[in-house]
């Protein structure tokens, strides 16, 4: 399962997939069991999988004119998860460029008198993937700086940036309190998610939250006990529940183990209205400006007579494209996708056009996918589909691309960061134990980006409910640099599939390609 949590966000990767394999054979290689890596045939047959749902592409970035090529059906059209990301937000670097930025509008129909704002407030949205709490915070202290202390209106949302349709290119599966099921929205706050800290102190559980709603209370009825964590849901009820037309109440009841510490629950309880009205109600007042009575919610394009307020900056591209492949952040990924035709077409932007720029980007600059298959760009999806060989061009192509450095560096890091934490760790410290006994020598290509200068891997995961995959770089011990992806897809893939994704990585950080050729 794909987790990514930033500050006060969880996204979590968890759908239904379908399986869909193919059966074209490997470049330059017969389809039989002798071209597998012995540890990654060993790995399928423990983890009970068949070859045959297994795709991987190995090409050798360094000596290029020497270059290893090893692959096993890698022209297989599979469903990529999340590692789809990878085109996407390529695209979009190159596209639109790292410094872009998102921006949130503000306009009014009414006039400032003696401190009051007297007229609606409307809200035109452009899709920024990361309007959270403290952005929200510098608007409302704009808007005070402009000498309003009451607002005597109503909240207006234009959410005229995207079609209306776009909420359906995502298959349900019947998780929508789940933080990766949120889907894209012009005015997207806060990821539409609350997070709530459970605190096991010196005494009973504490319970706090952000964002901050302005009509919402907890009711904490929580109580310590000794024993092991487990399952801490097992022993305790958390509930989100709409109780008059404008409040909510959280309550919590049960025990949690003292020895569980602080625990964090994401569930995504309310529409999108409520939560950005909401939490645009609490900023307010939280920067110390007032609300004559409580306003009104409605939906509404900007009319043409509107005064601008202000124009709040978002996030850069670059820094989105970090969240979103370091965390595997399926929203945010969404709307970077629906940016490029938001940008290069107007709007409502769609998903059809998205994914026909990407697909002139690529040709383009002459990477050939005719299996690629975009719904939303993020890989959370039925029917995405791609190739291991294709991905391998793309990686390949990102080595050298005008955004190399950032596209590199937003990847997860074995061992380190991002969705890679936890993984490689034993093999990694094997390798550099090695290294510093000096029983080998690594060669470092000073061509290549910085950032594979030094063994390691930087990898991008993907899961799915039958799909696991990876596509990223290795830089071995001996210094070569290999572009890989691998999609399982296949019901057993959530049992085993990491292990024997973990073996190829493996194979790559110990030279097993060199090893093929000798």
């Amino acid at each position: 399962m794909i987790r990514a949590f930033l500050g006060y966000f969880q996204q979590i990767l968890v759908i239904l997939s379908f399986l869909f394999i193919g059966t074209t054979q490997g470049i330059a290689q017969t389809k039989s069991a002798e071209q597998l890596p012995s540890s990654v045939k060993k790995a399928l047959a423990n983890a009970k999988l068949p070859e045959s749902a297994l795709s991987f592409s190995v090409i050798r970035l360094t000596n290029k004119n020497n270059g290893t090529t090893v692959s096993w059906q890698p022209n297989a059209s599979m469903n990529p998860a999340s590692t789809m990301k990878l085109v996407s937000t390529l695209a979009a670097l190159d596209l639109l460029g790292p410094q872009y930025r998102w921006h949130t509008n503000i306009y009014t129909n009414g006039v400032v008198h003696q401190g009051v704002l007297h007229g609606n407030l409307y809200w035109q949205g452009s899709g920024d993937p990361k309007l959270v709490p403290e952005e929200l915070s510098k608007v409302m202290a704009e808007l005070r700086s402009q000498g309003i202390n009451t607002i005597n209106g109503n909240l207006i949302f234009d959410r005229s940036a995207y079609a209306p349709d776009i909420k359906l290119t995502a298959p349900e599966d019947g998780e929508s309190q789940r933080s990766y099921n949120v889907t894209p929205d012009p005015l997207l706050y806060a990821f539409q998610t609350l997070s709530f800290s459970i605190q096991n102190g010196s005494g009973d559980p504490e319970v706090t939250y952000s964002p901050h709603l302005a009509n919402l209370t907890i009711d904490n009825k929580l109580k310590s006990t000794p024993g092991s964590c487990g399952d801490w849901r097992k022993q305790a009820k958390t509930a989100v529940q709409k109780v008059s037309p404008n409040t909510w109440t959280a309550s919590f009841l049960g025990k949690v183990p003292k020895s569980c510490g602080d625990i964090i629950w994401n569930v995504v309880a309310l529409n999108a209205d409520d939560f950005l009205a909401q939490g645009i109600m609490a900023a307010w007042e939280e920067s110390g400006g007032e609300w004559k009575q409580a306003p009104e919610i409605q939906q509404g394009k900007v009319p043409s007579s509107a005064k601008l307020l202000l124009s709040h900056q978002g996030v850069t591209l670059g820094d989105a494209v970090k969240d979103i492949n370091k965390f595997s952040n399926n929203v945010m990924a969404r709307q970077v996708f629906l940016t490029i035709p938001l940008e290069k077409v107007g709007k409502p932007a769609t998903t059809k056009e998205g994914e026909r720029l990407v697909k002139e980007w690529l040709k383009k600059n002459q990477i050939n996918m005719p299996e690629l298959v975009i719904e939303n760009g993020s890989g959370l999806s039925n029917i995405e589909r791609i190739s291991t060989k294709s991905m391998t061009q793309l990686l390949e192509y990102s080595v050298k691309s005008k955004n190399h450095e950032l596209f590199i560096n937003s990847l997860p890091i074995a061992g380190t960061d991002g969705t890679m934490k936890n993984r490689l760790i034993d093999r990694l410290k094997k390798v550099f134990i090695s290294q510093a006994n000096a029983s080998n020598t690594f060669n470092p290509d000073s061509t290549m980006p910085v950032a594979l200068q030094k063994t390691g891997a930087l990898i991008k995961t993907g899961s799915l409910a039958q799909v696991r995959a990876i596509s990223g770089f290795v830089v071995s011990q001996s210094g070569q640099v290999y572009a890989v992806a691998s999609f399982i897809n296949h019901p057993n893939a959530p049992g085993g599939g990491v292990s024997v994704q973990d073996a190829l990585l493996a194979w790559l950080l110990e030279d097993g390609p060199e090893k093929l050729r000798n």
